[in-house]
Formats: structure tokens, C-alpha cells, sequence
């Protein structure tokens, strides 16, 4: 990437829309805009204010109606002169706009590089940047919220106060080493003190990690049961669309099929699996069971179905079982049906687990089934806001990781009594640590790493 040159991208979403969005950034922007753009009334581009005007091909012939926005440098999302223009969202005059500027010299941006460029030149750190792509990702309010929190600078904050602490105590300590001749000590209690609570600050952000993880990717909540209790009909009805196929002969689910949806403002994966009876001369249902067993195992809650039209069978009493120390939800189905299954006789394996009624045919029940899944999840989940700091990004984690390792490793050198040089050795180590999460130490191959999760045009 050249930061001196003028880039360009769409900056909305590939298809047609109601508006299409093209952006561009560097010092260019504005004289390479009057190659496409014809105001509707001569005057000079105020920043930050918007302009009519027609979107032209080379012969001067109008495309389309538009409108335009100078941002002057430096109080724009790049920190540079941007220019965003405004159409209807045709990808044929998108493109042809676009060709047009990259033939007037703008070059066209790689994915992420507005952003990128927004970190190089001071408008937002690396964890701001990151926030910026999980905010464009979130799946859920609770993803955008943390998100937010995290764009407003709620990490950076936290870490920036754990970085003043890191470095009083490196002050503390350096003054031991250039003062070593004249006897200067600090007290290694004092310190002690001072790192342990950099410490206790960084354990609790890396353990936030799996709350955020479970936030931005989502919650696996499997559905599980024996063969023909209506197991893809209830993906379907809590999906709203005919995802699974439904017929009356069991088996019909011979692997897991996968969906998204959101429950409680957060996103979960949604999993249909293969009916679970005692044994099979069907090679293939036997190979979609075992893969049954595998989601089982990776779920995070189980939704157990019965059949409540008919009594309890063996094959229900094991899946029962099967998933009676795990977290889960009893789901008894086809309520809409003269009821076959007694209450009694489920309550032997209910263990405390919450039933709900539905006929997933009839779309009854659905909306308690939902308020009874995210109670599941509801009390794991992260405060989300500017005083509830949340790591969503495994990158930071690791990083947060290490700064904590390193600062034990000082914690240890000052109770075994090392020279102050060696301790500080450590203590450093730990804000660098820290300062990889925000961008004040970083790498090309750490932003390379970042900036290509982004789409092209952000």
C-alpha cells in the first residue's frame, strides 16, 4: 500500500439498490471527482456539504443524478480529503464511474485500506480498526453493542490505563538502575502491589474472550431426538423458511444441516441433526448418527424433542440420557395431536431442564421456545458498553495472554529479589504486549493480518 496516492472503491454492497455509494480518499479526491461529477450550480465545494449534480461518461453525457460531499483533510474517516458520492445503486454506472476515475488516476483500494489508512494516520487505533469490521459483521444487538463500545474506545481506554500502571512501575524501576551507585531502593512490595493489579486487569479482558466469542460467533444450539418426533419441522418453523426436508418416513435427516439465526439479540447456529434410534443396517443414517454425536458434543445447548402424540419409546428414554448433564431444553412436539405422551413419564429425565409445548407444524409454542433458549444463554453473556470492556478478536486475546505471562515472570523475579535491569526486562515485554492490541507496537504482518478481514471499500 501507497499511503501518497488517491483511492477509490463502491462502498456498498455488490448488486443493485436504491443507492450506490463510491468512495474516494487521498489529496486527488476532489479534482479527480470533477472528472465524473457535473454540479448542478457552479461554486466553489464547501467540506462536509453536500452537492447536486449529474454523474458523466467521458463524452459528458449524464448517467445518473448524484450527490457529493467533500470531507477536508484532516476531519474525515481517513484522516485524508475523502469524497463520497451518492447515485442510484446500478452496478453498471457504479463500475463505469469507477473505471472512469481509475482511468483519471485514482487507484483502486484493497479491502480494508480506507480503514487502514484511518489507523496510520492517528483517526482510530488497532482496536478501534477491528471494532469497525465487527461492527460491519455483527449478527446480533448484543454484537453491535460490544462492537460500539469497543469503536468508542471502551478496550482502548482500559488498556491505556493498564499501560500507565506498566509504565509507573518501569519509571520506578529504571530509577533503581541509574541511581544503583547511590543506593536508591523502591520497595519490591510496592510494585509487587502496583503489577498484580495490571495483572488481575488483564486476566479478566482475556477470560471476557469467550463471552465476546460466543457473541460475535455465535451460539450452537442442536436439535436432537429420536427418528420422526419433528425435528426438521422445528428448524423450519424457528427459521421461518423450508430449510429441511419434512415426510413422514423417519430418517428422512441423514446429516446436520446449519443455520443462522438471532435469539435475544444474539446469533446463534442453528443445528438439524439425524434422528438417533438403537441400530441400523443403513450404512448412511448410521454415518449421519455418528455425526449426530459429534454435534451433540459441540453443542452449547440441546433441544430435545419428543413426539407428545404418543407414549414415551426406548429411543426417547436414551437421547433423554444421553443429554442429562448437559444444558438443554425439552421441546415435547405435535401438541396440535390428541396427546399420547403423559406428563409423568417424562419427569423422571427432565432434571430440572425447562419443557415447552410446541407443534412446530402449527408455529404454537415457537415464541416461548425462543424466551426458553436465550434463558439458557442469558446470564453468560457480557455487559456491553463503554464501562464493560469485551475482546472479541482472538488476536487480542493472545496478545493479552502473553502481557499477563510476562508480568508473572516480573511478579516472580521481584519475589526472588533479581536486579531491577532484569525485572524491567519483563515489565516491558508486558506493554509491548498491550501495545500490539492498540497499534502503538504493530507489525506489517499484524495489520496485513487485520485489515483483511475487511470488505472491499471500507
Amino acid at each position: 500500500m501507497y499511503i501518497g496516492d488517491t483511492i477509490t472503491a463502491i462502498a456498498t454492497p455488490p448488486g443493485r439498490g436504491g443507492i450506490g455509494v463510491i468512495r474516494l480518499s487521498g489529496d486527488g479526491s476532489r479534482w479527480l471527482t470533477e472528472t465524473v461529477f457535473r454540479p448542478t450550480r457552479a461554486g466553489a465545494w464547501m467540506s462536509h456539504v453536500l452537492r447536486h449534480g449529474w454523474l458523466c461518461d467521458a463524452s459528458g453525457r449524464e448517467l445518473d443524478e448524484s450527490l457529493a460531499v467533500w470531507m477536508k483533510s484532516p476531519h474525515s474517516y481517513t484522516g485524508e480529503d475523502v469524497v463520497e458520492l451518492q447515485c442510484h445503486g446500478s452496478p453498471a454506472v457504479l463500475r463505469h464511474v469507477v473505471e472512469r476515475l481509475l482511468a483519471a488516476g485514482a487507484r483502486l483500494a484493497e479491502p480494508g485500506e480506507f480503514t487502514e489508512r484511518a489507523f496510520l494516520n492517528g483517526r482510530l487505533d488497532l482496536a478501534q480498526a477491528e471494532a469497525v469490521a465487527d461492527l460491519i459483521d455483527a449478527r446480533g444487538a448484543q454484537a453491535v453493542a460490544i462492537a460500539a463500545a469497543q469503536l468508542h474506545g471502551g478496550l482502548s481506554r482500559e488498556l491505556q490505563a493498564l499501560r500507565d500502571e506498566l509504565i509507573d512501575v518501569k519509571a520506578l524501576l529504571e530509577v533503581q538502575i541509574d541511581f544503583s551507585e547511590e543506593e536508591v531502593e523502591i520497595d519490591p512490595t510496592e510494585l509487587s502491589v502496583m503489577v498484580v493489579k495490571a495483572v488481575a486487569g488483564l486476566d479478566a479482558l482475556v477470560a471476557s474472550y469467550a463471552q465476546g466469542r460466543r457473541v460475535r460467533e455465535g451460539i450452537r444450539v442442536t436439535i436432537v431426538g429420536k427418528p420422526n418426533v419433528g425435528k426438521s419441522s422445528l428448524l423450519n418453523a424457528l427459521l421461518g423458511e423450508e430449510r429441511a426436508i419434512v415426510t413422514e418416513i423417519a430418517g428422512t435427516t441423514r446429516d446436520v444441516i446449519e443455520e443462522g439465526i438471532e435469539i435475544g439479540g444474539v446469533p446463534v447456529v442453528l443445528s438439524d441433526t439425524a434422528g438417533l434410534r438403537a441400530a441400523t443396517a443403513d450404512e448412511v443414517e448410521r454415518l449421519g448418527m455418528e455425526r449426530t454425536g459429534m454435534a451433540m458434543s459441540e453443542a452449547e445447548v440441546l433441544l430435545v424433542v419428543v413426539d407428545g402424540s404418543r407414549a414415551l419409546a426406548d429411543e426417547d428414554a436414551a437421547v433423554l440420557r444421553a443429554s442429562a448433564e448437559r444444558c438443554r431444553v425439552l421441546v415435547v412436539n405435535k401438541s396440535d395431536l390428541p396427546r399420547g405422551l403423559a406428563a409423568a413419564a417424562l419427569e423422571p429425565f427432565a432434571a430440572g431442564a425447562a419443557t415447552v409445548q410446541v407443534s412446530a407444524k402449527r408455529g404454537v409454542g415457537l415464541e416461548a421456545l425462543r424466551e426458553q433458549i436465550a434463558a439458557t444463554f442469558r446470564d453468560d453473556l457480557p455487559e456491553a458498553g463503554p464501562a464493560h470492556a469485551v475482546l472479541t478478536s482472538l488476536r487480542q486475546r493472545d496478545a493479552l495472554a502473553k502481557a499477563s505471562e510476562a508480568l508473572h515472570t516480573a511478579l516472580d523475579g521481584l519475589a526472588a529479589g533479581q536486579p531491577p535491569d532484569i525485572v524491567a526486562v519483563a515489565v516491558q515485554d508486558g506493554l509491548d504486549r498491550i501495545g500490539e492490541v492498540t497499534g502503538t507496537v504493530s507489525n506489517e504482518d499484524v495489520l496485513d493480518r487485520v485489515f483483511s478481514r475487511f470488505c472491499l471499500g471500507k
